[in-house]
């Protein structure tokens, strides 16, 4: 797969760490500038993307097409690129329930298009062994064989498309809806008035309220992204008989934090405001 054409939509911080590997890999990546922000374009110029203009003009330029969006937005960036007469490979590295991804790869199918389930897990990588993407389905080790380079690490999983979605529903359902329960009991502790004596139980027990403060000021920057991506995990949960309540719950408190988009780290005052506004 190397040497060829790689259309990335659309470089966000993840979206760069996936372009970068791809070029790692000998891929000449491209992306589409029409109707995107200033800081997506400086982040596409600064790791050399080359600009196809519009999304109709990358999809003939690339045999091969990587999706990194917002969950809310696969589904509809997927149809747009069917609606273009693309008869290439499409890998769907976004957040969204198996549900969705196998409902998303047989409209593809019906279309002529090979579809790749992909999820990444962990953050917007530099160097390798810190972060991996995950594909499944058919065409999944033609898909991998475009990743080889690094800093992101390819690992194909057995099975249909749907495992790679299972795998991050799964392992995003831990680590973000604990963030989200840390979030909500130091907001209800606020509010009752026992946030000092919280600290001082969870500190003869072991617990450090540090932690759990870092976690609510690492969050809440990035908690406006993870509202949808609870939601697809709720699907997920009752789509294998378990309840998403909860997740539909760290939904809401993601939402509350949603106002701290762009604050490298709120004040931890600031933020239990925004979480007990009811």
């Amino acid at each position: 797969m190397s040497n060829r054409n790689i259309g990335v939509l659309h470089p966000g911080e993840m979206g760069v760490a996936v372009a970068r590997t791809a070029q790692n890999s000998g891929c000449e990546v491209y992306w589409a500038s029409e109707g995107r922000s200033l800081e997506t374009c400086r982040r596409a110029s600064v790791i050399g993307l080359s600009d196809a203009g519009t999304l109709r003009r990358l999809v003939e330029l690339c045999p091969v097409i990587v999706s990194v969006c917002p969950p809310e937005f696969a589904e509809p960036l997927a149809s747009d690129v069917a609606a273009s007469e693309y008869q290439g490979l499409y890998i769907d590295a976004n957040a969204i329930s198996p549900e969705r991804a196998r409902r998303m790869g047989e409209c593809m199918a019906a279309r002529g298009i090979r579809f790749v389930d992909a999820c990444v897990i962990g953050l917007p990588a530099t160097k390798r062994g810190e972060t991996w993407i995950y594909f499944s389905g058919p065409d999944a080790e033609d898909a991998a064989a475009c990743f080889s380079g690094g800093p992101l690490e390819p690992e194909v999983l057995a099975g249909g498309v749907g495992r790679a979605s299972a795998l991050k529903m799964c392992f995003a359902a831990h680590t973000k809806g604990l963030a989200a329960l840390r979030a909500a009991v130091l907001g209800t502790a606020e509010e009752l008035g026992v946030l000092g004596d919280l600290q001082r139980q969870w500190e003869r027990t072991g617990s450090t309220f540090e932690a759990a403060v870092g976690s609510l000021q690492h969050t809440a920057p990035k908690a406006w992204r993870f509202v949808a991506e609870m939601k697809e995990i709720a699907a997920t949960f009752e789509s294998a008989g378990m309840p998403g309540e909860f997740h539909l719950a760290a939904a809401e408190i993601f939402a509350r934090l949603a106002p701290f988009k762009g604050v490298s780290k709120p004040e931890l005052r600031d933020a239990l405001e925004k979480l007990t506004t009811r």
